[in-house]
């Protein structure tokens, strides 16, 4: 029976066009050393990223019979197990013609539906004679889980939806020169796309869809999704009290938060917990790519531990979805889409780590950034500063003042649409557009 099963899923493969799909940015190598784990939050496009390597070997050349994409949600495929995988490959070698100098490319998306996948994987991939790369939901296996599991034979990229750049190109929006473009008419466009980038969110099949009611419905899908199966199912966890928990949690999205301030909260709601099972809902939340929670740069662990956090969400759809009247929030929006941004370039290895600054004196810069042990760049986010002198003049104090104690002299203020150069106590100032920086990586 398996065996049938196997032949008919193959024959299905054989015979599949792959869809069209919008480019993703992110670098995956064509030729790994390691297993490729590819992780994200649930429809960011994990899938389509392995479809895209797919074509990408296909229109080199590399012969179709030598690559093989298995999604163990086929129904066909219910309930295997690692000695099942033994038979999947004497059916590949029947049905197929590889080229025996060549490597078997195997890409295998919701591995975790095997029973002992890890022990299979490991053998194959010791052989040397196999590409493999491996993808499962974030509400069944975890990015932890799967480094455990393949002892350090893997290496992880993470997808997040989509960036800016893969935004505007799936707008079919174009900028043949970033510099120029900054002072022609059609900035304007931009601006307008930025905004709904703002709004809605990068999801892919958001980004796709043209009705905003439809967007508003996915997003909505989204939430419950992975708040029952990545979150309620997966960690039994209990619904009345998480739920409340993200809620209050996405409503303070790019400020400061602490378990205890949640705790208190939810006291006034009547509901009862103990702060472990609060870290343990934070923790969860980062694993399966929800929250992200920013610790606050000091060289002393103790205050890294002891202030309160600064938390981030992965999509503003997501936000929008629950909280709508957030859509005029335009700098709080602004300030998370940035996060989401320098997370991505830190899942990349552009930068090392994230973190915010602040002094006694309650000054504070939206983001310190890490790469190797040197802090390279300090980012205030705004919305219109061009037009507040009170704002200006408190941001760029709180730059200058942050520049001084951790020695970086690379100094950005993000803006909506003020492009500038300035100079503030002999330190250069610069400031760009929202959608200019995001697109400058």
């Amino acid at each position: 029976m398996r065996e049938t099963d196997f032949k008919i899923v193959f024959a299905e493969w054989k015979t599949t066009h792959l869809p069209a799909l919008i480019e993703r940015d992110i670098k995956i190598p064509a030729a790994p050393e390691e297993i490729v784990s590819i992780i994200g939050p649930r429809q960011a496009g994990k899938t389509y990223r392995m479809f895209q390597m797919i074509k990408e070997l296909i229109s080199k050349n590399f012969p179709q019979d030598n690559i093989l994409y298995i999604n163990f949600e086929h129904h066909r495929l219910r309930n295997l197990d690692a000695n099942d995988l033994e038979d999947m490959l004497k059916i590949f070698y029947q049905m197929f013609s590889p080229d025996k100098n060549l490597p078997i490319y195997l890409f295998l998306d919701e591995i975790q539906n095997v029973k002992d996948w890890d022990k299979w994987t490991r053998r194959i991939y010791d052989s040397r004679k196999y590409k493999v790369f491996i993808s499962g939901s974030s509400s069944k296996l975890s990015s932890k889980e799967i480094a455990t599991s393949l002892r350090g034979r893997n290496i992880d990229f993470a997808i997040l939806p989509f960036s800016f750049k893969e935004f505007l190109r799936a707008e079919g929006f174009k900028i043949e020169d970033l510099e120029s473009f900054a002072y022609l008419e059609e900035r304007g466009e931009i601006l307008k796309l930025t905004e709904k980038f703002l709004k809605f969110g990068s999801y892919p099949k958001v980004v796709l869809s043209q009705d905003e009611k439809i967007k508003e419905k996915i997003l909505q899908s989204y939430y419950n999704a992975i708040f029952y199966r990545d979150l309620v199912e997966r960690y039994r966890l209990g619904p009345v009290l998480l739920d409340a928990f993200l809620k209050y949690a996405i409503s303070c999205f790019s400020k400061q938060i602490s378990i205890s301030k949640i705790y208190n909260y939810l006291k006034t709601l009547g509901l009862k917990c103990s702060k472990s099972t609060l870290i343990k809902f934070l923790n969860v939340s980062c694993e399966v790519f929800f929250l992200f929670p920013v610790e606050i740069f000091s060289y002393s662990v103790k205050d890294k531990k002891q202030y309160p956090r600064k938390l981030y969400v992965v999509d503003n759809g997501i936000i929008i979805s629950i909280y709508p009247e957030y859509k005029d929030k335009i700098g709080r929006l602004m300030e998370n889409t940035v996060f989401v941004e320098l997370k991505r370039r830190e899942f990349e290895g552009k930068i090392s780590q994230v973190f915010y600054w602040k002094d006694h004196q309650q000054r504070e810069v939206d983001f310190v950034i890490r790469k190797g042990g040197k802090i390279t760049q300090l980012i205030q986010v705004c919305y219109e500063i061009e037009n507040y002198s009170a704002t200006k003049e408190r941001e760029i104090r709180n730059l200058s003042k942050a520049s001084k104690e951790l020695k970086c002299k690379d100094l950005l203020v993000i803006t909506w649409d003020y492009k500038e150069k300035e100079t503030y106590k002999n330190k250069t100032i610069k400031y760009t557009p929202l959608w200019k920086w995001l697109l400058e990586s």
